[in-house]
């Protein structure tokens, strides 16, 4: 099935196109869940209800846009109304855990250099705190600005940056304690 005809049979409900779409999309949108929850189940739970939202909104899809982009921000959506009803999203105040010497990523990071460094990081984002990984993945993997994450939390921008500066010093902290990079 060429891609413009999968994108206009998936908007006329075509069982067959759901199928493939859903082939195309479930490992990629799985990975996407994983960084929003810390275990595989939860991520699991979170990929089904997004997939079954995905069924019931495709004839609001936009065949004028990318396809895995429209099912990614229902992903997304998805994984973060989970985490405001079922984790109680709460957002961290301890500036006492970082010692002054912790080093800083950048704007700039690139998470393509290594798959051991993205793996890992991948890794150490199931172990912070849930406020942290939440701003952290919204920031750096879908590309949101502080003022996009503000509206779509319902918090402020400061709060948005402060929460991203302490997930970075976090992350960055445990990246060195466990020797993946060097200062």
């Amino acid at each position: 099935m060429k891609k413009n005809e999968l994108k206009y049979r998936f908007k006329k409900g075509s069982r067959k196109a759901f199928s493939v779409v859903y082939d195309k999309y479930c490992d990629a949108m799985y990975v996407v869940c994983l960084r929003y929850t810390k275990n595989t189940d939860e991520a699991a739970d979170i990929l089904q209800e997004s997939f079954i939202k995905i069924h019931e909104k495709c004839k609001s899809f936009n065949t004028e846009y990318e396809l895995g982009g429209w099912i990614k921000k229902i992903v997304v959506n998805t994984a973060i109304n989970h985490i405001r009803y079922n984790k109680r999203f709460e957002l961290v105040d301890d500036f006492d855990s970082f010692d002054n010497e912790a080093f800083f990523l950048d704007d700039g990071f690139d998470l393509e250099d290594s798959n051991d460094l993205q793996k890992n990081l991948l890794t150490i984002l199931k172990e912070i705190p849930v406020g942290y990984q939440t701003i952290f993945n919204l920031f750096v993997f879908e590309n949101l600005s502080h003022k996009e994450i503000s509206d779509y939390l319902s918090i402020s921008e400061s709060t948005s940056k402060s929460q991203l500066f302490k997930a970075r010093k976090l992350i960055s902290k445990i990246l060195i304690e466990r020797k993946i990079v060097k200062l």
